[in-house]
Parts: C-alpha cells; structure tokens; sequence
C-alpha cells in the first residue's frame, strides 16, 4: 500500500508538471494513468482499461450534450451573437459611468459562455474592448480588471461545458447543477457591478461619462440585443421551468441559434461549415480529455491516494467548513499554475471522496469548485487570466492588472463566503424542481 501511494503521490505530481510546462492536459493524463496503471496491473490490463474507458466516455448519456453546447456556441459567434451583444451594451450603458466596464462584463460573460475558457475570453476580450475603454477615458486598471474577471462568469452560466464535464467525472445529474447555477449567477452580476461602481465612487478608478447614444442608434441596439438575450431565455427559461430536459435543451438551443443564423442571414454557408469543423475540433479534443482523465482517475483508484487522503482529513470532517475552507486555498494556489479545466480535472476525483466523507452536498460542491477555479485565474500576484492579458496588451504594468483584479478577487470572496453559508441559495432550485 505505501508503494502504491507513493505512485500515486509521483503520478499526481508528474501531471502538475508536465501541465506546468504546457504538455496538452490529455497527453499529461493520459500518459501518466497508462504508465501508472501499467505499473500496477501490467500494461496489457492498462490497455484494456484505456479501450473500455474509450467506448463508456463515447456512450455515456451525460456527455451527448456536450457536442450541441458546443455547436451552439460557434453557430452563435459566426452569426455575430457576441460581438453584437458588446456592442449593443456599449451603446446602451456606456454613457453611464462605469457603463463601459459593465458592458465588457456582461460581454466577456457572454463570449466565456460560448468559448468554454476564460484564457480564450480574456485574451478576446482584451482586444476588443480594452481599445474602446481607453479611449473613452477608463483607466487602465479598471478596464484590466473588467476583462481579466469578466471570461470568469461565463463558465457558471449555461450552457457550461465545464459543469457538464464535472457531473460526468462526479456522476453527478447535470440539470441539478445546471439549476443550481441561477442564485450564484444573479450574486455575482451584483456583487461586479458593486467592483466596478465603488472604487469609481471612492475615486480609485476614472470612468468618464460619455454622450448619451440617441434615437436610431438606441433603438438598433436594442433590436441588436434582443436575439441574444431571446434566445438565453427561451433555452434557460426552459430548463428552469422543467418543460425541457438537459439534453433536450443542448439540441434546442443548437437549433434555435442556426435558426436565427439563417433566417436572418448573419450565417453563411462558409461560417456554417467553419462552425462545424470548429465544433468537431473542439468536441475531439474534449473528448481526449476526458477519457484521459477516466484513465488517471482509474490510476489514482489502483493507488488508493483518494482514499487515503480521506483518512488524512478525518480529523476535521466533522467539521465541513475546514475541509471547505483547505479546498479553497488549493484552488487558489492552482489558479496560479493552470486553466480551470486542468485544475477541476485534477482535483475532483481527490475532492469528491473528502466532501462526501464531510457530508458535503456534491451539486453545491460542483458549483463551488467552479467558482473558486476561476477565482483562482483572477487571483493577484500571477493569476494566469492577468498573465493572458498582459501578454494581450504588453503595455499595461502588471501593478495596474494587480489594482484592477482586487476589487473582482473581493467580490468573489463575498460570493463563496455567502454560498458557504447559505448553501440553500445554491440547492434551492435543483431541490423544489425535483
């Protein structure tokens, strides 16, 4: 038992490292479950396990959502969904002060739900709206921060690729976590809006107001935004009220979203086909992930590590807040290191077993460990979101990326403290649509 252990111990420290120096996290997994597994069961039992694993990974019912959020998420950026609804909310809101910074949020929030990756929005994001920020006056460490936190909100809303990916490897029910999703949503628009208009209202941060858009341009905006914003409430709408299923909600979305790519026009046959290829290069490379993780997982359940480090934590399992609370700082510390995925991918098949062991509710636990992930990205001195963004916009001193991230890093403390303790704003919706 020590030898396997200490194995499992190497192996979960040989993936940290070969994701550090930026090895694809399927190779890092998949590479260190097969040598791992193969050193314990011999390699013809470890090649077994990968082809089993690659057929339940391939068949699983969770995962068939996830081709169909992804496709509905390029049908939506090549019929111009994303950059429209920036723009829209530009004209909107950004007379107002701190409009702008509002507008990158809840843009950034829409592009990260499309894209899947906060890095992927952030360095969008970056070059999209920061230009239009400074311009308008905005300092630079509030129009930092407003794109570094935005990506961080769209993978908590739905269609969230990465709550699909955890309830396939927690065997948790995704519509649960799905619902569950709704309190931290409308907190955390809250508690940004309150990032942005205080430090403004302190004097930390300069947002200038600007002319008010009139008439036609008002009224294009609107027009502009009601598509996207229709078609979020319409599929959300949906799934909260029980008419449509998580799956079934993945195939409408999808439909809806090419729907109004053609009838408007906005989609061609070129983005239509680009769109496609994107969704197949997307969902392969997910699906390499995934199956490498099944097979590190498997590894790490040959070397026992889950279980023994249930039995490291069983002093303070009576005590969940503890065990919470030491999560968190991991997650933090990770956020330096590596994207959310990686990060989740890693550490829920350890943290699963411990928060069941504490009696810890594992839909609130799913929520939780996405929030505190992409706090982590966010999270001064070398959160890799500031990283991605100064690399954007070489310019911007990572001091002002620093002041700019703090008032965001804050807000999402406020949020995981009142999720911590009142977990009911979490599970409410997934408990009263049983």
């Amino acid at each position: 038992m020590v030898s396997g252990l200490l194995l499992g111990g190497l192996g979960f420290a040989a993936a940290i490292f070969m994701i550090f120096l930026e090895i694809p996290v399927a190779v890092a997994l998949g590479l260190v479950g097969i040598v791992g597994s193969g050193l314990i069961i011999g390699f013809s039992g470890a090649v077994a396990i990968g082809a089993t694993t690659v057929w339940d990974s391939l068949t699983n019912y969770t995962l068939t959502m996830l081709p169909l959020f992804v496709m509905m998420g390029n049908l939506a950026a090549h019929s111009g969904l994303s950059t429209r609804l920036y723009q829209s909310m530009s004209v909107l809101i950004g007379h107002r002060r701190g409009g702008l910074a509002l507008a990158t949020i809840g843009a950034s929030a829409g592009f990260g739900m499309i894209s899947g990756s906060s890095l992927a929005t952030t360095a969008t994001m970056g070059r999209i709206a920061l230009p239009e920020m400074r311009e308008a006056g905005y300092s630079k460490s509030l129009s930092a921060g407003s794109v570094a936190a935005g990506g961080t909100l769209g993978i908590l809303i739905p269609p969230s690729t990465v709550l699909v990916i955890y309830a396939f490897i927690a065997e948790q029910s995704i519509r649960d976590l799905l619902l569950a999703t709704a309190g931290p949503i409308v907190l955390a628009v809250l508690l940004y809006c309150l990032a942005i208009w205080v430090p403004i209202w302190l004097g930390w941060s300069v947002a200038p107001q600007r002319a008010r858009a009139e008439g036609a341009e008002r009224r294009d905006a609107v027009k502009e935004l009601a598509p996207p914003v229709g078609i979020f409430a319409l599929i959300m709408g949906g799934l909260y009220s029980g008419v449509f299923t998580a799956n079934e909600t993945a195939a409408i979305g999808a439909a809806v979203v090419l729907g109004y790519g053609v009838l408007t026009r906005r989609l061609s046959a070129g983005g239509f086909m680009s769109a496609m290829l994107n969704t197949a290069m997307t969902c392969g490379a997910l699906y390499l992930v995934l199956i490498a993780a099944n097979v590190f997982n498997f590894f790490l359940a040959l070397t026992g590590l889950p279980f023994s480090l249930t039995g490291m934590f069983t002093g303070i399992l009576d005590t969940p807040i503890l065990v919470i609370l030491l999560m968190l700082v991991i997650y933090l510390v990770l956020g330096t290191l590596m994207d959310s995925l990686a990060m989740l991918l890693l550490t829920v098949p350890l943290f699963v077993p411990i928060a069941q062991a504490a009696g810890i509710d594992l839909v609130w636990f799913g929520i939780f460990a996405v929030m505190v992930v992409e706090m982590g990205l966010i999270t001064p001195p070398v959160g890799m979101n500031l990283f991605v963004l100064k690399t954007v916009q070489p310019d911007i001193r990572l001091t002002e990326l620093w002041k700019g991230a703090a008032p965001f890093v804050i807000a999402d403390l406020i949020r995981v403290a009142v999720i911590i303790a009142v977990p009911a704003l979490v599970i409410w919706l997934p408990d009263i649509a049983l």
